[in-house]
């Protein structure tokens, strides 16, 4: 079990170096409209939840929609420790805590990319935004102390 563990640890070095390398690429190529980029990956991993996970993003409120997709990223997955969303007004505060993609989103910054814009939590709630007709403006903020991070979206009315 040793080494079968061992060799997985291995496999994820070797896919966070893969994945760092090509955010790197993306945002040298397009700097932060490497975000539009990333929302297909959004748009995939969505459809994947809705299909697989039983998601409803069709006619509900957003902040529903999002709280949903944090409780398969965190009670399904195991991505997240922790989700929570706060409403106000046109803004949507996501908080993450405990997030399993912290060392990967460390090696791209690290290459010199200045926004973790391959966070897969914000690019499928983003999607989902989309989806519902509630575009929106987005920001991601680390939170060092829990591995996590503040992802606030503003909607666009």
């Amino acid at each position: 079990m040793a080494a079968e563990e061992e060799s997985d640890k291995k496999l994820m070095r070797l896919m966070s170096l893969m994945i760092a390398g090509m955010a790197k690429g993306l945002y040298e190529m397009f700097g932060e409209a490497a975000f539009a980029v990333m929302s297909e990956t959004g748009k995939s991993i969505l459809e994947i939840l809705e299909k697989e996970m039983n998601l409803k993003v069709d006619g509900e409120e957003p902040s529903e929609v999002l709280n949903a997709i944090g409780r398969i990223f965190a009670d399904e997955m195991g991505f997240v420790d922790s989700f929570a969303v706060i409403r106000e007004g046109n803004r949507l505060t996501v908080t993450v805590h405990g997030c399993q993609g912290w060392d990967m989103t460390q090696a791209v910054l690290k290459t010199g990319v200045e926004v973790p814009f391959t966070c897969p939590i914000m690019n499928v709630c983003q999607a989902a935004l989309i989806r519902m007709g509630s575009p929106a403006r987005k920001t991601i903020s680390p939170i060092p102390e829990t591995h996590g991070s503040t992802i606030v979206f503003t909607l666009i009315e």
